[in-house]
């Protein structure tokens, strides 16, 4: 039996057929870009900006469990990210974050 989504994109002419499901729940969704961002932080350094952005990831993995606001800690570490030496770490984990923030923004349009 098709879904209420699939019945509404079918029905309507102008909707994109192209277009997938609904968006799992956000913290489904959002379980492999935060797997993502702690394993890359687990490869960083041992030097203070290394240390102090695995804290900001092990922090917004808790609030992202407990269903807290993430604002704050999302621009904490982006801006401790930016701190970091240039290189392909850097830009992986910008892009782990970069997926999680589009979840939470997804997930706060919709809710």
């Amino acid at each position: 039996m098709p879904s209420h989504a699939d019945r509404v994109r079918r029905d309507y002419k102008d909707a994109d057929p192209r277009e997938g499901p609904p968006a799992a729940e956000p913290r489904e969704a959002m379980r492999r870009p935060l797997s993502d961002l702690e394993r890359y932080a687990g490869w960083l350094a041992k030097d203070h900006v290394s240390v102090v952005v695995r804290a900001d990831v092990q922090a917004l993995g808790a609030a992202v469990e407990g269903g807290h606001e993430t604002l704050l800690l999302l621009l904490t570490l982006d801006k401790n990210i930016g701190r970091l030496p240039s290189g392909d770490l850097r830009k992986m984990l910008r892009k782990a974050l970069g997926e999680i923030r589009a979840v939470l923004e997804t997930s706060h349009i919709d809710g």
